[in-house]
């Protein structure tokens, strides 16, 4: 009987401080899982360091090795979508290039995964990261959350297994900005976590700036649907409660001392900032919302390839 097979797929931009060590850590992590088939597939979201030099060199020397090269730089969250999307295996495991989620946790994913689970989560309780950065991310999670609507298990990154038949339904989702966390909830069956310590990354500085940051959090929020511009109607009418309830104070305090004409300005100037306000706000988020849903009905490709190795 044949062994059924595990993908590994490990996304990589600009990793060339970590792809050798990453490669030998899975490596020896996949060998000791004596009933499984395994296949490591580094997808390269268009490097420009040494990264592509050193994945063909371990490509060359290990058949188990094998790589799809983007054509240029797509972002985070397409590379790993896209990577799960190509996953040949009974099962496929993203892991970050940097090591930051430790190849040694793998076992417990595969073991959540026999017992019959479809998705299983890797969740940091604990992080030898940045505590500041810590915080806020966990400020973030709350934010996507309870405010946005969004569905996400807090600190669970992209370090995670799916079963070929949530990669099957993967598959036939056809989107330009794809929020792979927020399908897990959506249409995962049985959803499993391992909680783990997220290590400080092996080498190199992280690539994950503000900007991209923000195109995450704007993905997530077009992805909940209509609650987010619901909230923008909400924040709307409760800020022009709050200048309401200011226009109300200030008259009773000072109409008494005002002329005619100084109430009529106080009046229109209580307006103007009214509408400023809550235009700015409105026309802010709801610009990004549009662009967003514009995004997702236009059909293109998310990703161009430029070439693969034995895959």
């Amino acid at each position: 009987m044949d062994k059924k097979l595990i993908s590994i797929c490990v996304p990589v931009f600009n990793e060339e401080k970590n792809i050798e060590t990453a490669y030998k850590r899975i490596s020896a992590v996949m060998r000791e899982e004596k009933e499984y088939d395994y296949e490591i597939v580094f997808f390269d979201d268009g490097s420009t360091d040494d990264s592509r030099n050193l994945i063909e060199s371990i490509c060359a020397e290990d058949n188990r090795v094998k790589s799809v090269f983007y054509s240029r730089n797509f972002g985070y969250s397409k590379t790993v979508f896209y990577a799960m999307q190509q996953a040949k295996g009974d099962c496929a495991i993203i892991i970050h290039c940097d090591m930051q989620n430790p190849p040694e946790v793998i076992p417990r994913l595969i073991e959540k995964w026999k017992q019959g689970a479809d998705v299983v989560l890797g969740v940091k309780n604990r992080s030898r990261e940045n505590k500041l950065m810590y915080f806020l991310r966990t400020l973030g999670y709350y934010i996507m959350n309870f405010v946005f609507g969004t569905k996400l298990v807090p600190h669970a990154t992209e370090f995670e297994l799916f079963d070929r038949s949530f990669i099957s339904v993967l598959n036939h989702i056809n989107v330009n900005m794809p929020f792979l966390r927020g399908y897990i909830y959506e249409y995962g069956k049985r959803i499993e976590k391992v909680y783990y310590t997220q290590d400080k990354r092996n080498a190199g500085k992280s690539h994950f700036n503000f900007r991209k940051y923000y195109d995450f959090a704007i993905g997530g929020i077009v992805a909940s649907g209509g609650r987010f511009p619901r909230m923008i109607i909400a924040a709307s009418a409760i800020l022009l409660g709050l200048l309401l309830i200011e226009a109300i104070v200030f008259f009773a305090v000072f109409s008494s001392k005002m002329t005619g004409e100084a109430i009529i300005l106080a009046v229109i100037l209580h307006i103007l900032i009214a509408a400023v306000l809550v235009g700015l706000i409105v026309s802010a988020f709801m610009f990004e919302y549009i662009i967003g849903i514009i995004g997702e009905v236009v059909e293109k490709p998310i990703i161009v390839e430029e070439k693969r190795i034995r895959y």
